[in-house]
């Protein structure tokens, strides 16, 4: 079973290229923190870009190099290393009709840049914690990818050409990029967290398997461990110290977030969305939904009806 692909495609998300930048000389460019589930990007199509955030290192990005930030976390974009104090960058909004292009006019730019977000909403809580705070892609001069370079093409070609469809292009392309960025990070980080370290976990990958399969089910701990054929008091051990949650409680998370996609995507009610999540009460789902999500279920749906993009 491709376990990443169950868990990706229970938190489906729209993506999207909105700035398009192309800067010389020296500059320092500040991005404020995102909406909670609103991941954002970077891809650089030329150049040399560096990057900060909150407590760690710089990352310095080459022509081909995509970074993917999962938490939309505050950054700090400059044109070298450890120069975060240079001014803003001297460029006018011209008119395209795609995007937000940002050009300083040199007809031969130091920096070309294309920046994006994929939106979540707040249905894909538990896999975005379990992400580090970027994910980083290298391009040309870094591991091979034999995908990577015909995406950043691609993309390259959509905001250049316009062409109808373009927009609906370049949101898929966005979600590809989010795909292809955990995957690169799952293939190679030494170490994983939440959802994710128990799909990395040989031995406990039958109960998350479970939990993001049978969420309608009632599924007790005795029944999570006997899917991997450990006893109770091993089977919590070895979880708690791999996902950092209790089963319990990651459960429970997982099960709201399903809820939050039905709410936002669907048109079940919501006693039935309830019941899909495993719960047999309407009010004990609407209680529930509440305590995770910080608003009722109804409100929920309105307010992703209201933040919902227009066609």
């Amino acid at each position: 079973m491709d376990t990443l692909s169950e868990l990706l495609d229970a938190y489906p998300a729209r993506g999207n290229l909105d700035v398009h930048c192309q800067w010389s000389g020296r500059w320092a460019s500040p991005h404020r923190a995102e909406a909670p589930g609103s991941v954002r990007f970077h891809v650089i199509l030329q150049g040399h870009v560096h990057l900060k955030m909150d407590n760690t290192p710089a990352l310095a990005l080459s022509m081909g190099d995509i970074v993917v930030l999962p938490a939309g976390g505050r950054h700090l974009l400059s044109s070298r290393g450890n120069d975060w104090q240079a001014p803003a960058p001297r460029s006018t909004v011209q008119p395209h009709g795609l995007l937000e292009w940002r050009t300083d006019g040199s007809p031969s730019p130091e920096v070309d840049m294309l920046c994006g977000r994929i939106d979540f909403g707040a249905s894909a809580t538990t896999l975005l914690s379990a992400l580090p705070q970027h994910l980083y892609l290298p391009g040309e001069a870094g591991v091979p990818m034999a995908t990577l370079a015909p995406l950043v093409a691609l993309m390259r070609s959509e905001v250049q050409g316009g062409a109808p469809g373009a927009r609906s292009v370049m949101g898929q392309l966005s979600s590809m990029l989010f795909v292809l960025a955990i995957r690169h990070w799952w293939q190679r980080a030494d170490a994983a967290h939440g959802v994710l370290g128990l799909l990395r976990e040989p031995r406990l990958r039958p109960a998350a398997i479970a939990m993001l399969s049978r969420q309608h089910e009632p599924l007790t701990i005795d029944e999570l461990a006997a899917s991997c054929h450990m006893s109770r008091a091993s089977f919590l051990r070895l979880f708690e110290r791999t996902s950092g949650t209790p089963p319990a409680q990651l459960l429970a998370q997982l099960r709201m977030d399903t809820a939050a996609v039905h709410l936002e995507r669907g048109a079940k009610s919501v006693g039935a969305i309830g019941e899909a999540v495993g719960f047999q009460s309407e009010s004990a789902f609407i209680r529930a939904f509440e305590r995770h999500k910080g608003m009722s279920p109804a409100a929920y749906r309105r307010s992703t009806k209201r933040e919902a993009p227009a066609s």
